[in-house]
């Protein structure tokens, strides 16, 4: 009885010997992330901001095991910063992280006499960042955060879409009862526009006006500005 007590006894050292080895052998071939790759749309977010945003989060994932390297945790950690519109992160091959980082895209700025902000392309309230650079229209004036997300918002889209009036007008300015005045370049008249409707009649209405005032007369007049509130017809005012 002693002996099969023996037996017993040495067959189970030995089981445990041969599976501490077998876990020592899987530990030494667990993989490990050894690179990640970032790349990003937009201008608000370096590679390096990310790379911070990540440590900052503790999901930097070079140095730690694949499997346990959560790629829906990055993704849900990326988007939370209020400059990201979306995140992809993937595991390629047995080491590799690869991240793709979508920025949110500014159509217009607004500024107030206490805040100043971005709309985007998803007609959403965007934070300023300082040290990003976003060369968008700026609206002022008597302009609340409906109008600069709706009416506001589909002009600058518009705007950014036609090849004569982007380069042209630099702000907006709202007044009382929402009535809105273009801005031109420097030296260029005023565009009384009125209400944030019919835009781009009025505007084509503008345009006729001008190169019809340069065809005639060899040179536009220097108007102060150029009202289009009156229907069927533009105002110059020197």
């Amino acid at each position: 009885m002693r002996n099969i007590y023996r037996i017993t006894g040495i067959s189970l050292a030995v089981a445990a010997i041969v599976a501490g080895v077998i876990w020592a052998s899987s530990g030494e071939e667990e993989e490990i992330c050894r690179e990640v790759n970032i790349e990003t749309s937009g201008s608000f977010l370096t590679e390096g901001q990310i790379l911070s945003e990540l440590r900052r989060m503790n999901l930097y994932p070079v140095g730690t095991p694949m499997r346990r390297v959560s790629t829906q945790a990055i993704e849900d950690g990326i988007t939370s910063n209020e400059m990201v519109r979306g995140a992809t992160c993937y595991k390629r091959g047995d080491t590799i992280v690869e991240l793709y980082v979508e920025q949110r895209t500014p159509v217009l700025r607004v500024l107030s006499d206490v805040e100043t902000y971005y709309v985007d392309t998803d007609r959403k309230r965007m934070p300023f960042c300082q040290g990003g650079r976003a060369d968008v229209i700026w609206v002022r004036g008597r302009v609340g955060e409906q109008m600069a997300r709706e009416e506001i918002a589909d002009f600058a889209v518009w705007l950014n879409g036609d090849s004569y009036w982007q380069p042209r007008i630099r702000s907006i300015e709202i007044r009382e009862g929402k009535q809105a005045v273009l801005l031109q370049s420097e030296g260029e008249p005023v565009i009384l526009l009125g209400r944030m409707t019919d835009y781009e009649q009025k505007l084509h209405k503008v345009r006729l006006f001008m190169e019809e005032m340069s065809t005639n007369g060899g040179a536009v007049p220097a108007y102060r500005e150029l009202d289009t509130r009156f229907d069927g017809q533009i105002v110059g005012r020197y």
